[in-house]
């Protein structure tokens, strides 16, 4: 599971807007606005795969000017064995 806090710039970019977005092996929830700034959401997905789908999907939203992650962590079954991971600075521009 990729866990993700993700900020949406842009002018005028709803919080609807971003509810609605349909995204397959993720979901979002929106935790509201970053005055000046834009929306924040947390993602879940399965993969990181799915994560970077879904961060391209917001960056197709009318409105939307960028796509930053904020923070990104990856969560593991006690059963498995650590996985190293790098995480790097994702961001998006339209």
């Amino acid at each position: 599971m990729m866990l993700s806090l993700v900020l949406i710039e842009g002018q005028n970019v709803s919080e609807e807007t971003l509810r609605s977005v349909s995204l397959g092996n993720a979901k979002q929830l929106v935790v509201g606005n970053a005055y000046g700034f834009g929306v924040i959401l947390h993602l879940a997905a399965t993969s990181l795969a799915d994560l970077g789908n879904a961060l391209r999907a917001f960056a197709q939203v009318p409105g939307v000017t960028g796509v930053l992650t904020l923070a990104l962590r990856t969560s593991q079954r006690a059963s498995e064995a650590p996985v190293a991971f790098a995480s790097r600075f994702a961001r998006f521009r339209v």
